[in-house]
């Protein structure tokens, strides 16, 4: 009987310690596709996929990774977070060295995204000072673009040089480069910007984007028209969105545990999986588009096959 009393307690520690893992709140694909950068209060990890057995950990100074990007060419990680309510930081990463080149602190709260310019190799971040921090190659702050009244939640560019940022005020608004001018402002949805995701194929205007809110909706717009095309209604709100390599799907994951892939022409929901029961904050689809990486609550870890 002490026997199974034993067990049964371990059983509930095991449990219990397994409930207190962080979230896995950021990842990337490397740029071979064979593994997975993944970032949480625990520090960067990488991965080899699908399998997802550790291959090693990374250095960082981040107490909190929020977002991993690859530089376009693939030489460069960039990670960014920080501490609550102390620091935003980037950290630029060479790769495969996977040494870091160059931090840099931005504000005094936490950095929440990060996107690189393909066309000058600069880098613009989104945090809760209500602002955009434009930095150029060497993680060096080039300028401040302020006009949201918020936290901004996402960021990203479009294949001309606008960019596009998505705030808690519930507006995305589209910015001129190099002026960095506001060109106009998106305000259909009616609660907080989740994410923004630039459609990959769209080299040509008009360009496409999409957005995920709190008011569970997923909107594809033609941004620097101002034009919103069409929008899909979701059960539960999606926390992170990514498109497929072809553009033909959105990826999302959302905070019912679900992941749903979208057809941006129709917005039928084409795939609905339930992964987990807590929130899934963050994905990553893979280069030959037919599964994706998918982290969440509880240092939840899975990969989905998409297609």
């Amino acid at each position: 009987m002490l026997a199974r009393i034993l067990s049964i307690a371990s059983l509930l520690l095991a449990s219990k310690l397994a409930a207190a893992e962080p979230p896995i709140t950021a990842a990337a694909f490397t740029p071979d596709g064979k593994a997975v950068v993944v970032g949480s209060q625990k520090g960067l990890s990488v991965y080899d996929w699908p399998e997802l057995a550790e291959l090693r950990s990374l250095t960082t100074g981040l107490a909190h990774v929020h977002d991993l990007v690859f530089s376009p060419d693939g030489l460069t990680l960039a990670a960014v977070g920080g501490q609550p309510a102390e620091e935003g930081r980037i950290e630029l990463i060479n790769w495969p060295q996977a040494k870091i080149m160059h931090q840099q602190s931005v504000g005094e709260d936490l950095l929440y995204r990060v996107a690189w310019d393909e066309r000058s190799k600069s880098l613009a971040t989104a945090g809760p000072d209500h602002g955009i921090t434009l930095l150029d190659g060497s993680a060096m702050i080039v300028r401040q673009v302020e006009g949201h009244s918020r936290d901004v939640m996402s960021i990203g560019f479009l294949p001309d040089g606008h960019f596009v940022s998505g705030s808690r005020d519930n507006t995305i608004r589209v910015w001129a480069s190099p002026s960095n001018e506001l060109v106009r402002t998106l305000n259909n949805h009616t609660n907080e910007i989740h994410d923004i995701a630039v459609r990959l194929n769209s080299p040509e205007p008009p360009f496409v984007i999409a957005s995920s809110s709190a008011d569970r909706t997923v909107r594809f717009w033609w941004p620097v028209r101002g034009r919103l095309m069409r929008f899909a209604k979701l059960p539960s709100p999606a926390l992170d969105i990514e498109w497929t390599p072809n553009g033909e799907g959105l990826v999302a994951v959302c905070a019912d545990g679900h992941l749903r892939v979208i057809d941006p022409n129709s917005v039928e929901v084409t795939l609905d999986i339930e992964v987990d029961s807590g929130w899934l904050y963050t994905l990553a689809v893979a280069p030959d588009g037919a599964s994706a990486f998918v982290g969440g609550s509880g240092g939840l870890m899975q990969a989905v096959k998409i297609r």
